[in-house]
């Protein structure tokens, strides 16, 4: 009975144990045939091998969350500004993706299935979800960063004085968010995590900068006009004056005549000699051109773009040929018309005293020294007369004296306008460029003749004749 019972006993052990190990087999071979993701394939960089279907989607939508939720610190300075994708509309849809992964090694005959696995060794699969978000609520917030951000930039304030322009307030750089690569990186913290946080605010120059300010005399040309009467000395100081002290910005173009206006007495402008064709006459405003040639030639040292100048139909004194610029109110193509091409301002000053018309002009020096050389192709005498008969006899008293120059008449004259560009340092010219050509006709040689016979009775009673 006891070994029976002994027997009994151990019997029942022995199949405690066998069962045991049976439950244990069940077990592994349940497990072995739950299905999982087969190696080397990969959703939004995340390797899926080993997981069941369900665990990679939890893997997933902890990483969508994590992406979404995820708050970023967008600074500019000492100051901060918080991001997080799901505040705009950001969302991940991954089921798409998952499950387009989980196919492979999954579907399919066998065959198919272990030839995709082999495959896989070589080639991994990469699987990307597509992250969405509103780019209005975007853009929303990168305009209102924008606005917080933005400075104006603040000009040089500069006085014009008598003698020339002082700056009296220093410019101040602006600033501005660039939109564009804030978007960018935004969109780069949204579908990857990782971007840049640091706001690219860009500095804004104003138009006027103090820093690049010389405020040097970049160009100072004169003429004579102790040849003048005061009447037409006169003219050309009144018709400069609207130029002192006037600043022509970058890009503005400066108009002779409308800055002078009509020449009129009422407006302050005297009756003086002036050409009429190829004659010299009395004009109210004779002597205006002379301005306008001073400031033509300042205006080239200046590096101005010259959009209209003419020439004079006979050369002048005060200048060389094909450096004059003749002017005339009311008439069309008789103006000069200058633009500011550079990047800084001009200033111009005016004077004249009774030796010289004189414009200064200050600002920032440009590249090269300029200069308006004249070049004559070809000239000749004039052999043009005309005859004003001396009543008084103080130059020729008889009818049978020779006649006696009054007046030299200017030669004709073809030239050329160059202009020549020279080192600041060397003095060395760096360039020649021909910027006109001009033909002057002769002018006319005026000679007194005589009227009285030799009783000294006046022979001939007209008050002129002329004749070529």
């Amino acid at each position: 009975m006891i070994r029976l019972a002994m027997f009994g006993v151990i019997a029942l052990a022995v199949l405690a144990v066998v069962a045991m190990g049976v439950g244990r087999l069940v077990n592994n071979v349940r497990e072995s045939q739950v299905e999982r993701f087969v190696d080397n394939v990969y959703v939004n960089g995340v390797s899926m091998s080993g997981y069941t279907l369900e665990e990679g989607r939890a893997v997933l939508e902890q990483i969508r969350n994590e992406r979404l939720n995820t708050t970023y610190s967008l600074t500019y300075g000492d100051s901060a500004w918080s991001f997080r994708p799901a505040d705009y509309g950001a969302s991940m849809d991954y089921e798409s993706e998952i499950e387009r992964a989980w196919n492979l090694g999954h579907v399919g005959s066998r065959s198919d299935r272990k030839a995709i696995i082999r495959n896989l060794k070589d080639a991994p699969a990469e699987f990307n979800c597509v992250l969405e978000y509103d780019q209005a609520a975007l853009d929303a917030f990168i305009d209102d960063l924008a606005n917080q951000l933005h400075v104006d930039p603040v000009d040089a304030e500069v006085a014009v004085t008598e003698t020339k322009p002082v700056i009296i307030t220093a410019s101040r750089n602006g600033r501005d968010l660039n939109k564009e690569q804030t978007r960018e990186n935004l969109v780069a913290l949204i579908e990857t995590g990782e971007g840049e946080t640091r706001l690219p605010v860009e500095d804004v120059q104003p138009v006027v900068t103090s820093d690049n300010m010389e405020m040097k005399v970049v160009a100072k040309f004169s003429t004579d006009v102790s040849f003048r009467g005061s009447d037409s000395r006169a003219n050309v100081r009144l018709a400069l004056s609207y130029f002192n002290g006037y600043v022509v910005q970058p890009g503005q173009t400066a108009d002779f005549n409308e800055i002078v206006g009509p020449r009129t007495e009422g407006r302050g402008f005297k009756k003086a000699p002036e050409y009429a064709g190829n004659e010299l006459v009395k004009g109210v405003g004779g002597g205006v051109c002379q301005a306008s040639t001073t400031l033509y030639n300042a205006a080239i040292m200046a590096n101005m773009t010259i959009l209209q100048r003419s020439n004079h139909n006979m050369t002048v004194s005060y200048v060389e040929p094909s450096q004059d610029a003749a002017v005339e109110y009311g008439v069309e193509g008789k103006d000069f018309i200058f633009r500011n091409d550079t990047e800084h301002a001009i200033y111009i000053y005016t004077d004249v005293d009774k030796e010289n018309a004189t414009v200064t002009i200050y600002g920032t020096r440009p590249e090269y020294h300029y200069e308006l050389v004249s070049v004559i192709v070809e000239e000749h005498k004039s052999d043009r007369k005309r005859y004003e008969y001396d009543y008084e006899g103080k130059n020729v008293y008889y009818i049978t004296d020779p006649p006696k120059l009054k007046t030299a008449g200017h030669g004709s004259c073809h030239s050329e306008g160059w202009l020549v560009a020279y080192d600041w340092d060397t003095k060395e010219e760096v360039s020649r460029e021909q910027i006109s050509y001009d033909v002057y006709v002769a002018g006319v040689n005026v000679y007194w003749r005589g009227v009285h016979d030799e009783k000294g009775n006046v022979v001939d009673p007209n008050a002129e004749k002329a004749e070529d």
